[in-house]
C-alpha cells in the first residue's frame, strides 16, 4: 500500500500553499499513479495518489477533496471495487466530483456508475489531457461558484 502526495509549487518560487481544490487519484497500477503525478505537477490544485481502496478511504476521512478519480478494478479481473468506492466517497464527501476510469467498461457498468452519482465515466484508453481539461473546467466553475457565494454574503 503506497501513498504519494504532491504539493503545489509556485512558478515564482513562493511555495506557500494557496487555497486549492484537492484531487484524490486511486489506481492500483503504480505507473498510472506516476503518470497522473507528472500530469498534475504543474497545475494549481493539489492532489494525492494511492494504490488501494483502503488507503483512499482513509484519505477521504482525513482530507477534503474537490474531485476523486478512481479506477474500477483493483483486486483481479472480475473486481469492481471502484464502483463500491463511489458509495464511500458519496458518504464521506457528498460534494466531491467522482470520475471513474475503466478498461473493462460496459453499458451496465456505466449505468450503475451514473446511478451512484459519478460525475463522469471514461473507458480506457482515455487521453490524460481530457481528464486534466475536465478538472480545469470543474476547478474554474467551483472558483466562480465560491466567488458568487462570497458576494451573496
Amino acid at each position: 500500500m503506497s501513498y504519494q502526495e504532491s504539493q503545489y509549487n509556485s512558478p515564482s518560487g513562493d511555495n506557500t500553499k494557496p487555497e486549492l481544490h484537492r484531487v484524490l487519484i486511486v489506481d492500483n497500477e503504480p505507473a498510472i499513479c506516476f503518470a497522473y503525478r507528472k500530469l498534475f505537477a504543474s497545475e494549481r490544485f493539489g492532489f494525492d495518489t494511492c494504490e488501494s481502496i483502503e488507503t483512499a478511504t482513509a484519505l477521504l476521512k482525513s482530507n477534503d477533496y474537490f474531485a476523486v478519480i478512481s479506477d474500477v478494478r483493483f483486486a483481479g479481473s472480475d473486481s469492481e471495487e471502484g464502483i463500491y468506492f463511489v458509495e464511500e466517497v458519496r458518504k464521506e464527501q457528498p460534494y466531491a466530483k467522482v470520475i471513474l476510469v475503466t478498461g473493462y467498461g460496459s453499458d451496465e457498468l456505466k449505468k450503475t456508475a451514473h446511478e451512484l452519482g459519478t460525475y463522469h465515466y471514461f473507458e480506457k484508453p482515455v487521453k490524460p489531457s481530457l481528464i486534466l481539461s475536465m478538472l480545469r473546467t470543474l476547478h474554474l466553475l467551483a472558483d466562480e461558484q465560491e466567488k458568487n457565494n462570497y458576494l451573496c454574503l
